[in-house]
């Protein structure tokens, strides 16, 4: 296994294998070039979610196409992003992040010319395809760029602030956008814009991000990227058509079922595929978990505030699609602004325990507000408002579970749980708009039925049904709420030190326990070669063992000279605390059957929180036995899922054997022994602990006889043939003087044998397993 060489920063880790150098590499010199880069390029992707829908009527009317035919100018986009994300983070990782955003911004800025250049409907929804099907791509690259990049805790708070302002106020700059570009130019430029955008994003990529080599290059779970990605197509599919169709047409109900089917076997498969598309341990820790929570329930809310206040401004108040934009500028301020605040400010002092919920609670406040809207409100008094809390409760919410989303998640993870997030907001979405849209019509409807048909009543029924919208908007974040006050742990969160890819078992924890301030890490032992003189520095955490448990261990600190400075034995519940002098060290974490970690730490003024995860030592030992008992001797051949020889040896005089150096994988276990049948089995070794398995190997059957002649002597040189049941020769023998022959390791099976020499005499016979049969054959001419 090859180290993984990563940005040493305060408060971080470099999973490595092999013991590194001393020195740690520095973080990257342009990496806030590179966050510029990575803000346009997510920039651009949610642009494309709402800028195109201001375009839409100019565009239907430019390009003749119908109503019903007008949503898949939105779909085509959603249907290829949304089902396609899962699949864009592992190419990501697959084949680094750099290339795939370098294709990702390429292939988004073609597709986008081909859609703005388009003559006709169906070259424009091809080309709306195309830009979801790159922008699958270019989504999951950017976040997991931005993971990898920044690693110093306070320069990610910054960066993950910016990063997820440009998420959550995206949508709005699009219809601000759109609003200019169509009122002033014409709708093709809400697509042509993308190709500027992108060529900044493109040259920026080359000068300022680096290309680093993949920790360990995964492979590709083609049937769980099939399963995935049909499911998500049809659950996205299913939602799209309630706009058209009733929830009871199986265009809409058919889809979903079969997308939660489809989904359900993906789960499944990823509990036991060897190179999962989505490894099940991403799910593993709470932080974790609750914030993909959270960024579904953010990206389905937020469609509630964008399209149907757009609503309310344009088809009500008579706003301009730029002034409408305008109206959301505040918004977008006070979002950036919060942003800012609570990822650097209020998470690493209260957590998001406490920081989430308040986010969602100012955010369902300021929904429950603009239900207060009516036919006469003014935008200073009844939008503003409620405008700002909803921006302020976003930033609390969107910025933190972005970065919690991909903290502590191992390399060759980063793709994968980063397209989770973008997969998160982006059905969040497609649900949200379905839903509410249903909502607002059948609300609508009802009212109507009530009030007539007038024209104040209908202006009245659609304020009616934008207020319905916002209660049940304002009550998706109030299931926020709870889902951040049960899920979120107390504290503040920590890095785990994440689990080398590959070297874990399917579904097995990664990320250990965030340390809270009432842990108590154990006395320091004493140390040798500590350098004397303050000032002094701390390091405290968690060794886990692979399920999340805590494990016997030690836990070592050292310099850059190669001494030791500090020594621990963490307490039962797995806490340590190291102090050492302001420097680099090099953290050794070990116990009995499991993999050392080591990890480079920066230690400055602040204490610094680093949990260990230990991948047990994997390994397979077992015994062989034949029919009289253990064999000794016997060939034992390890191959992985490519027939790739892996490991190989031969048992002892007990019939003992033990391949301790085989990583966690499913592999083929084959054994041969003279005399015996071979034998092949399907193995799979866990991280845990070593697998055992036991070898029974069956004995070959013989046979042996005389060749005689007619008088009953002994036929010299006949030769003699033995053929299965199918006609296939199995063996030949020629006798000697003595007429005698002998086939050896036979199974149990019916067999033909035929003798040549004089005429043939052909002859059935049953070879029992095991067996040692005598058998003889009578040649002669016939008189």
């Amino acid at each position: 296994m090859s180290s993984a060489p990563a940005d040493a920063a305060v408060g971080t880790i470099s999973p490595a294998a092999a013991p590194p150098t001393p020195s740690a590499s520095p973080p990257p010199s342009h990496r806030w070039w590179a966050l510029v880069v990575i803000g346009l390029a997510q920039l651009m992707v949610v642009l494309d979610a709402t800028i195109v829908n201001i375009a839409l009527p100019s565009a239907q009317q430019d390009l003749g196409f119908s109503n019903d035919d007008r949503q898949w100018v939105v779909t085509a986009y959603s249907l290829a992003f949304g089902s396609l994300l899962l699949l864009g983070g592992r190419l990501a990782d697959l084949f680094g992040r750099k290339t795939t955003l370098l294709i990702g911004l390429i292939g988004f800025a073609a597709s986008s010319a081909l859609a703005g250049a388009a003559g006709g409907f169906d070259l424009l929804v091809v080309g709306r395809a195309l830009q979801g099907a790159f922008g699958a791509m270019l989504a999951p690259s950017a976040l997991s760029l931005l993971t990898t990049t920044f690693t110093d805790p306070k320069e990610r708070g910054r960066a993950f602030g910016v990063f997820g302002a440009i998420a959550g106020s995206g949508g709005a700059v699009g219809l601000l956008l759109g609003g200019v570009l169509t009122e002033h130019l014409n709708w093709r430029w809400t697509l042509y814009v993308n190709l500027v955008i992108a060529v900044l994003a493109v040259a920026g990529a080359l000068l300022f991000i680096r290309r680093p080599a993949p920790a360990q290059r995964p492979k590709l779970d083609l049937l769980g990227t099939l399963l995935v990605s049909s499911g998500l197509f049809c659950i996205v599919f299913g939602f799209s058509n309630a706009e058209t169709y009733a929830w009871s047409d199986p265009m809409c109900w058919g889809f979903l079922a079969g997308g939660v089917a489809l989904l359900l076997a993906f789960t499944g498969w990823q509990t036991r595929a060897v190179h999962p598309l989505l490894p099940l341990r991403v799910f593993a820790d709470r932080n974790r978990s609750a914030s993909y929570l959270m960024v579904f329930a953010t990206g389905a809310g937020m469609f509630g505030i964008f399209l149907f206040l757009t609503y309310y401004l344009q088809q009500i108040l008579g706003y301009t699609p730029v002034k409408t934009g305008l109206a959301f500028l505040p918004m977008i301020l006070m979002l950036m602004v919060l942003a800012q605040l609570s990822i650097n400010v209020l998470m690493p002092r209260i957590g998001p325990k406490i920081m989430v919920p308040i986010g969602t609670l100012l955010a369902a406040g300021g929904l429950v507000w603009l239900t207060k809207l009516d036919l006469s409100s003014s935008y200073s008094a009844d939008i503003l408002p409620p405008l700002l809390l909803i921006g302020a409760g976003i930033g609390m919410v969107m910025p933190p579970a972005m970065s919690l989303a991909t903290l502590g998640i191992a390399p060759a993870d980063q793709g994968v749980a980063s397209a989770t997030v973008n997969t998160m907001q982006q059905v969040g979405g497609s649900i949200g708009t379905a839903l509410f849209s249903t909502m607002a019509t059948t609300a609508a409807g009802d009212y109507v039925k009530d009030h007539g048909t007038s024209k104040p009543a209908l202006a009245e029924a659609a304020v009616h049904s934008y207020a319905t919208v916002y209660w049940w908007a304002a009550g998706l974040f109030a299931v926020g709420f709870v889902i951040a006050i049960f899920l979120y742990r107390t504290g503040r969160p920590l890095a785990a030190a994440p689990a080398p890819a590959g070297a874990q078992a399917n579904g097995a924890t990664e990320g250990a326990a965030a340390v809270t301030p009432q842990d108590r890490p154990t006395a320091e032992l004493p140390a040798t070669g500590v350098p004397a003189g303050p000032p002094q520095a701390s390091v405290r955490g968690r060794v886990l063992g692979e399920h999340g448990a805590p494990v016997a261990s030690a836990v070592t600190l050292i310099d850059q000279g190669g001494r030791q400075v500090a020594r621990a034995v963490p307490a039962p519940d797995g806490s340590y605390a190291l102090s050492a002098p302001h420097g680099r060290y090099v953290l050794v974490a070990s116990a009995p059957d499991c993999r050392p970690r080591i990890s480079e730490l920066v230690l400055g003024t602040e204490p610094v929180d680093h949990n260990v995860q230990l991948a047990g030592t994997g390994g397979l030992f077992g015994t062989v036995s034949g029919t009289a008992g253990p064999l000794e001797g016997a060939l034992l051949v390890v191959t992985d899922a490519e027939g790739s020889v892996v490991d190989s040896t031969v048992s002892a005089a007990d019939g003992g054997y033990r391949l301790p150096s085989l990583p966690p994988a499913a592999y083929t276990l084959t054994a041969g022994a003279e005399g015996h049948q071979p034998y092949a089995a399907l193995v799979t070794v866990t991280g845990s602990a070593p697998t055992r398995h036991d070898a029974a190997l069956t004995a070959a059957a013989t046979v042996r006889g005389t060749v005689h002649g007619p008088q009953g002597a002994p036929v010299n040189d006949a030769l003699v043939t033995l053929l299965d049941a199918a006609g296939n020769v199995v063996a030949r023998h020629t006798t000697g003087p003595d007429g005698v022959y002998t086939f050896t390791g036979l199974t149990g099976l019916d067999y033909t044998l035929i003798a040549a020499g004089y005429p043939p005499a052909a002859s059935q016979l049953t070879v029992p397993s095991d067996a040692q049969n005598g058998f003889d054959v009578l040649l002669g001419h016939s008189d």
